[in-house]
């Protein structure tokens, strides 16, 4: 096999860990760095991880038709998937139909946050942001918030999903999960990522789906995450910019303003400084009391509570299952 087709099948590969088959956009989309594929499965000296060059989508599509890729996967209705994974297909348009009222949900709740002030913008992320829902799962949210104003619109948004009864706690499944913020002085993942790789927080960070922004936000958040380009080639081509169900209102936009306004200065600051000091003195006692993680991250610019946190089975096992692929 090529460097390309090496790198096709190995984004299969990834996917099929997600018991997610693809289509010939999502392998193009999702496509990984072919250097990336090299540096997992072979010793190279002197190896520097760099930018491919250009890969297009009909380049893709020709070749997953090619008689090397053939000898590992499989089509059907346009959906492609490795050797003796047929069911996949099946599987995906069933989570899929699972995902369409979850989408609902996350719109109407998205629609009453608009008030929230500060938020920069709210995405889907994790299964749902690819339509990859399982019946037990619940809705994850991506929240970018105002720099200086992380901990009170934490309290603001938590709150609001609370009293709508949607918010995560004991009861998992179809809920509103709110474990991951960031300021928007601290766009950029890069420092999170696990080292030397980490594939999962790669194809998550392409994933995310928009649907509350502002102004020219995801844009920016893409741009601070283009390092991301050195292990998926065709990041930063694609934007997931549509969502014609949501649509923003008028009133709940002159509302957030207003409180904008109320909670711009010393007052809001006022604010900030006690909601910090409770939220941080009660995450303090769960992490001694739970023993949480390394992976959770707690800091005036993030808000990260990923206590299940699974990157570096992924890394592993992408690993492992690629090169007993390429061995078989």
């Amino acid at each position: 096999m090529n460097f390309l087709e090496k790198s096709i099948l190995a984004t299969i590969v990834y996917y099929d860990i997600l018991d997610y088959p693809l289509t010939g956009f999502e392998v193009y989309k999702y496509l990984l760095n072919p250097l990336y594929v090299v540096a997992q499965t072979e010793v190279v000296q002197d190896f520097q991880l760099e930018p491919f060059g250009e890969v297009s989508l009909l380049d893709v599509l020709k070749y997953l038709k090619s008689s090397q890729l053939q000898k590992f996967i499989d089509e059907k209705n346009g959906f492609y998937f490795l050797k003796n994974r047929r069911n996949l297909y099946e599987q995906r348009i069933e989570r899929q139909k699972i995902a369409s009222p979850r989408w609902k949900k996350a719109y109407k709740v998205i629609k009453v946050l608009q008030v929230c002030p500060f938020v920069r913008m709210i995405g889907v992320c994790n299964s749902l942001a690819i339509n990859n829902s399982r019946k037990e799962a619940d809705i994850d949210f991506f929240i970018i918030i105002r720099k200086g104003r992380i901990w009170s619109t934490r309290f603001w948004i938590t709150f609001l999903v609370w009293l709508m009864g949607e918010w995560r706690h004991k009861k998992i499944v179809n809920k509103i999960c709110l474990s991951f913020y960031i300021g928007d002085d601290a766009l950029s993942l890069e420092p999170i990522a696990l080292k030397p790789y980490d594939i999962y927080l790669f194809h998550w960070i392409a994933q995310i789906k928009p649907i509350y922004y502002e102004n020219q936000i995801y844009r920016d958040f893409i741009l601070k995450n283009l390092w991301v380009k050195n292990y998926l080639i065709n990041f930063g081509k694609i934007f997931n910019y549509y969502h014609p169900e949501f649509k923003k209102n008028k009133f709940p936009a002159i509302i957030k303003r207003i409180l904008e306004k109320i909670l711009n200065g010393w007052f809001g600051k006022l604010i900030e400084g006690l909601f910090r000091f409770i939220q941080k003195k009660r995450i303090a006692h769960k992490m001694i009391s739970h023993d949480i993680p390394t992976a959770v991250v707690v800091s005036d610019k993030m808000l990260k509570f990923h206590e299940n946190d699974k990157r570096e089975f992924f890394q592993r096992t992408f690993i492992e299952n690629f090169k007993n692929i390429l061995s078989s």
